[in-house]
């Protein structure tokens, strides 16, 4: 049994080395395996080392073993999501990666990495370290950050940052710039929010909304335990 499963996993694979490296004009294929320099496009499996992906695009599943992940962590600043035009690889399905994306395009379905950086993410996420996406759809949790330009669903996370931001977000730290919506936290902050905040401190520059917590301020007033 063990032997026809290792000469199964040996034929698939000297299938998608033929697959990526023999046609240099491949659209797609059932399985692949990057980093390589042919194939463009997977419907089916993708299975890779570190994040390299070399422009692709995959539809199926995802899967991207990084032993160096820990590396990330020593990266001075935070990494910003990529411009149009310089992503690496977009994904419909789902994304399984001991390491993640650093310069995505489009991640559509579930992904559970370590972090994840894209322009546009929709669905579910589960990340050790942080997401950050231009445009954030969706459940998102987060060891350390969320953080997106645009977005709607619910965020939970360390800390969660948004510049518009419609739903929930639930962490230790929680801004939003414009939006509707909950935010549940010690310290939450919102330049013009039209919802509730519940915390120990919430501060809002906006006169809409509800304020609970401990010290509580807006543009009209500022009150403990209820403001509004």
């Amino acid at each position: 049994m063990k032997k026809t499963i290792l000469s199964l996993a040996i034929f698939l694979t000297n299938f998608a080395f033929a697959q990526t490296s023999e046609v240099e004009n491949v659209k797609w294929s059932p399985l692949t395996i990057n980093p390589t320099a042919v194939s463009r496009k997977t419907n089916g499996l993708n299975v890779g080392i570190l994040d390299s992906y070399e422009n692709r695009k995959i539809n199926g599943i995802n899967f991207q073993l990084n032993p160096i992940t820990l590396l990330y962590l020593l990266i001075p600043t935070a990494l910003e999501v990529p411009e149009k035009g310089s992503e690496t690889v977009s994904i419909n399905g789902l994304h399984l990666s001991t390491g993640g994306m650093l310069d995505g395009g489009t991640l559509n379905g579930i992904g559970i990495s370590m972090y994840h950086i894209a322009q546009e993410s929709n669905g579910i996420t589960f990340n050790g370290f942080n997401n950050n996406s231009g445009k954030l759809n969706g459940v998102h949790v987060s060891w350390l950050n969320n953080s997106t330009e645009n977005g709607n669903g619910i965020l939970v996370a360390f800390s969660n940052t948004a510049e518009k931001f419609n739903g929930i977000q639930l962490g230790l730290f929680n801004e939003i710039t414009e939006g509707n919506g909950l935010q549940v936290g010690i310290n939450n902050s919102t330049s013009n929010l039209r919802g509730i905040q519940i915390g120990i401190i919430n501060k809002s520059k906006s006169r809409k909304g509800l304020q609970l917590g401990f010290w509580n301020k807006n543009a009209k007033r500022t009150l403990p335990f209820i403001n509004f």
